[in-house]
């Protein structure tokens, strides 16, 4: 008989998680959703996914809301929620508990693990590092900007067992996009920090571009101290960078078109920002290992600042 094919749910259907959906769904998977808004367009239409990967257009076998029970047996849940205020990652798992999925967290920031290994321990868990330049156009489109497209994959905790990640890796590129297995996934968290815990605040004040973030002498000193910040957190957790990362990320995202953050995004959007993992974390772990970050301490005091003013906006 035929293998059944792999079955994945993503819970957080937005441009990453329907992108990833649907580069499993032409991997031959079994894909269902959970989405927040425009549920009966992607039951009646499925996803229309534009990408220099080709036509990644799919449509899921179901279409849930939050909350609502699933019974079919499970390979994965994937998490591809932002972690923003009101998130409750643990109480919206709750429903595919039984199924035994492996749990793959497709989200931003550092120390965003143990909260669900200590709630779910008698499942696999994979701690993923995304790259993949997708936005969400409609409920039912979405645009995937680039064919550097990577998925960054390790067990965790670190030093378990790898068969998920590995199962996982192999379907992604099975699908046509690239996936890697690391034995060291919070390293790799570490180094996508250096981007996002500095810029995505920065941009969420105003909603500014890396034009304007890096349009003066200044400007560009600040952004380097930043970075460099970031690095020492890194290397007083055990997860040092290389030396040249600060002149790297600089020369790398002034080659980029003028980006204006998913932060950036969400402040211009009045939509709850994504400060507590990209930012808030690497602040306390700084102050838990006593490293003096002047810049990152200031950036996380001004983004909150700029999240309750969207707060009472919204209220």
């Amino acid at each position: 008989m035929p293998e059944a094919p792999c079955r994945v749910l993503v819970l957080g259907a937005g441009a990453l998680g329907a992108f990833y959906g649907a580069v499993l769904a032409r991997a031959g998977c079994a894909v269902s959703v959970v989405a927040r808004s425009g549920i009966d367009d992607i039951r009646r239409d499925g996803y229309r996914v534009d990408s220099p990967l080709g036509d990644l257009s799919f449509k899921p076998q179901r279409v849930l809301r939050a909350g609502e029970a699933f019974e079919t047996p499970l390979d994965y849940v994937l998490l591809a929620l932002k972690l923003v205020p009101g998130t409750d990652r643990i109480e919206l798992l709750k429903p595919f508990r039984d199924a035994k999925p492996a749990i793959v967290l497709i989200q931003n920031g550092i120390a965003i693990e143990d909260e669900v290994l200590k709630a779910y321990p008698d499942q696999a868990l994979v701690s993923c590092v995304a790259y993949a330049a997708a936005r969400r156009e409609s409920p039912t489109h979405i645009v995937h900007n680039s064919k550097f497209t990577r998925l960054i994959l390790g067990p965790w905790p670190r030093g378990a067992s790898s068969a998920a990640a590995d199962r996982l890796a192999a379907l992604v590129k099975a699908g046509g996009a690239s996936a890697v297995v690391t034995d060291d996934i919070t390293g790799e968290r570490w180094k996508k920090c250096t981007w996002n815990t500095v810029y995505n605040p920065i941009s969420a004040l105003g909603g500014l571009g890396t034009k304007a973030i890096l349009s003066g002498e200044d400007q560009t000193a600040f952004v380097r101290g930043a970075i460099e910040e970031v690095c020492s957190v890194a290397a007083a957790d055990g997860h040092p960078l290389a030396p040249d990362t600060a002149e790297r990320q600089l020369t790398g995202t002034r080659s980029l078109p003028d980006i204006v953050s998913s932060m950036g995004q969400d402040w211009l959007a009045g939509r709850p920002l994504e400060i507590e993992p990209i930012l808030g974390n690497v602040v306390r772990i700084a102050r838990r290992l006593g490293v003096v970050i002047p810049r990152l301490e200031a950036l996380y005091a001004l983004a909150l600042m700029a999240q309750a003013k969207g707060s009472d906006a919204c209220g």
